[in-house]
């Protein structure tokens, strides 16, 4: 026997969970076939990984009734302070001249996951944890196999969303080539901590070998973006604290203070 829905999303990430939120209310009958399990148990951390969104992005969550969940999480990025290392003059962005409650916001991408998947089971058929092993397209819908624990259950769906991924099995099963270059650059991630507070500040931090960005997040914490030129990279990796610390304090200066504190990278 096969199910039947209006709509398969095969991903519950970000891009699928946000997706079967925003339809679950239009009368459509929805599931969602998610590989792992949400780790939304899991204690917070100092090295929780961050997601920036924008103003735009916060109303689409608040539109779709999952942004309460997330606000207190949320750490509103009140203005953007933008220069370029060995040169004179900067700019600011401020949210009261651009009339809106925050120019964007940082949350932990485990806080945001845990608010996405919140009420789904709720809205959709959830197969979790599940895989889709095969589909087949016909004139007016898809047939698909998918692994869940205890069997393969077959759906019928009248539309296939590939919320899969860069690495989208689904693209791989279309024989949807994918064109691939690489830019020189390796970003390093790590929240830092700097003696001074953030006050809801973002910088951006133009160097020679590549754009540097410091993200305020709550617990007085920094998320850290740091490009660098490919053959850097391992160096940097390398350092112990001490001498990491050192290197970001050369890069990005003292607007901050002394950064006493880095996360793993």
């Amino acid at each position: 026997m096969s199910e039947r829905y209006d709509l398969l999303i095969v991903g519950g990430g970000m891009v699928g969970a946000t997706l079967a939120q925003a339809t679950a209310g239009l009368g459509l009958t929805t599931a969602v076939v998610e590989a792992l399990a949400p780790s939304s148990g899991s204690q917070p951390s100092y090295d929780d990984r961050a997601i920036a969104l924008a103003w735009g992005s916060r109303l689409i969550l608040q539109a779709i009734g999952v942004w309460p969940s997330l606000a207190a999480h949320a750490e509103p990025i009140l203005r953007v302070h933008v220069s370029d290392r060995g040169h004179f003059g900067f700019s600011r962005i401020c949210h009261e001249d651009a009339g809106v409650e925050a120019l964007g916001y940082v949350a932990p991408a485990r806080e945001l996951g845990k608010a996405l998947h919140q009420r789904l089971r709720e809205r959709v058929n959830l197969l979790c944890p599940a895989r889709l092993v095969r589909f087949r397209l016909g004139s007016d819908q898809v047939e698909a196999e998918v692994d869940v624990e205890g069997g393969t259950r077959r759906i019928q769906s009248r539309l296939l969303v590939a919320a899969d991924g860069g690495d989208s099995e689904v693209r791989r099963q279309l024989g949807i080539r994918a064109r691939e270059w690489t830019y020189g650059q390796t970003a390093v991630i790590a929240n830092v901590s700097p003696t001074l507070a953030h006050q809801g500040v973002a910088y951006e931090r133009f160097t020679d070998s590549g754009p540097m960005a410091l993200l305020p997040m709550g617990e007085g914490r920094c998320s850290l973006v740091w490009t660098l030129r490919d053959e850097q990279a391992p160096e940097l990796m390398a350092l112990d604290d001490i001498g990491f610390l050192e290197r970001l304090q050369q890069r990005f200066g003292q607007r901050l203070g002394r950064f006493h504190r880095a996360g793993s990278r």
